[in-house]
């Protein structure tokens, strides 16, 4: 978000009552997580939405559990956190059971809430349920709304009582500029651990259980520059591996790489550079987006020197990347990171002047000549974001040919660790002339 704080709305409700349908139908669209499956929604997770001119936050949480324990616990903790910071609350509850003994605990919690809290009793799919409804009026916390987050019956009312309650945010504008972060990689490789340092908080929920991130969740953090923000995306598989919940995952994960500006590829460094880590480079590089490498659980390998050297030369050929060595875990290397970022994400939107992009054109091709006879006679950057060229004279060459001009502009204008776009126009003759 920008500078100006946003209204935070906070969904909470124990399990399976259906936040994240209630979510996904207020924005408008699928971004949280939603499958039958009880637990799914685990971390906080924060879109913005608009109603009325109005825009806000949406936090949807994990379900509350009462004496949970395990990741059950942690997820219940981040619920609570959210709350806590929370402009107003939405207790998620479900008409077809009633009120239930964890309702009854969590409500027990916000009655002490110091903002307001709409009990909304989801799964009144007709008139014929509207009765059910009245049965929350036990929890205490005043009238409850009726809505049907499948369906959508009521989500009109509640949006009209949310921007009602809500204190005056900033005006529907545009999303901010700031420097947009996409943290991928396999499952359990300490993305989540790396991004909670990041942030500067404990945003998402760390265990030990692979695929512990299910969606991706939004931060926005404070660093001397200004504001960034990240996103931790769950674990990344090749879709023909991923089934159920974990292709939904696959699908965030690849969405939130194409949101970003630069993707930080979070790996193992005791298990290398694997195949995997290499079809995620891949997509990276292919989406555009700037790559940085973190061979994380550096404090595991034992021949460092061997080690960072096999990696350096396994990276080198997704835009000559960097990587850079850390551990989670202890924190050790996590400090050098924000600057390596910022600086690879201003390469990425970089923009070089005509003149120099014409002068290392002509050098690579006194250096290399073109294959077939050609010769590029001008050139010039188009775009940015990422850095996109036009070359003027000949055909498209051989692929051998593209990579060597693409090490020559990144050499010559620092552009480590971003993929370069390159076009080319063909000579046109007069109508007339050979």
């Amino acid at each position: 978000m920008s500078s100006l704080r946003l209204p935070t709305v906070a969904v909470l409700g124990r399990q399976n009552v259906g936040k994240s349908t209630l979510v996904n139908r207020l924005l408008g669209s699928r971004q949280a997580i939603a499958h039958e499956t009880p637990g799914v929604t685990r971390d906080r997770v924060e879109v913005e939405a608009a109603w009325r001119g109005r825009r806000f936050r949406l936090v949807d949480t994990g379900g509350y559990a009462n004496k949970a324990t395990g990741i059950e616990a942690m997820a219940a903790r981040q619920a609570e956190h959210a709350a806590d910071g929370a402009d107003l609350v939405l207790l998620v509850v479900d008409a077809q059971t009633g009120p239930v003994e964890e309702d009854a605990a969590l409500a027990r919690r916000l009655r002490r809430a110091e903002v307001p809290v709409l009990v909304v009793v989801n799964k009144v799919d007709s008139e014929r349920e509207e009765a059910d409804a009245t049965a929350f009026l036990a929890l205490g916390l005043g009238e409850p709304l009726s809505v049907s987050a499948l369906h959508g019956r009521g989500a009109g009312d509640l949006l009209d009582r949310v921007a009602d309650l809500l204190p005056q945010g900033p005006p529907d504008e545009e999303e901010g500029p700031e420097p947009r972060f996409a943290i991928v990689g396999r499952p359990n490789v300490g993305k989540s651990s790396l991004f909670n340092r990041l942030v500067g908080e404990e945003r998402s929920v760390v265990f030990e259980e692979a695929g512990t991130t299910r969606d991706a969740v939004d931060a926005v953090a404070a660093w001397p520059s200004g504001t960034v923000r990240f996103v931790d995306t769950a674990g990344l598989r090749r879709p023909s591996r991923a089934e159920g919940l974990e292709y939904y995952s696959f699908l965030r994960a690849v969405r939130a790489i194409e949101r970003a500006h630069v993707a930080v590829l979070v790996l193992d460094a005791s298990e290398g550079f694997t195949a995997e880590d290499r079809r995620i480079a891949a997509r990276v590089v292919d989406a555009g987006r700037a790559l940085a490498v973190v061979a994380n659980k550096w404090d595991l390998v034992s021949e460092k020197d061997r080690t960072y050297k096999q990696l350096r030369e396994a990276v080198e050929i997704f835009a000559q990347s960097a990587v850079s060595r850390t551990s989670a875990l202890t924190g050790a290397g996590v400090g050098r990171l924000p600057q390596g970022l910022l600086a690879l994400h201003e390469r990425w939107a970089k923009r070089v002047p005509t003149s120099e992009v014409n002068r290392v054109l002509q050098e690579a091709q006194g250096e290399r000549a073109v294959p077939g006879g050609a010769r590029y006679r001008y050139g010039t950057q188009v775009s940015a974001s990422p850095p996109t060229f036009v070359l003027f004279g000949g055909a498209s060459p051989d692929g051998s040919y593209q990579r060597f001009l693409e090490h020559r502009l990144r050499r010559a204008f620092g552009f480590e660790g971003v993929p370069i776009r390159l076009r080319f126009r063909a000579k046109r003759f007069k109508s007339g002339r050979p």
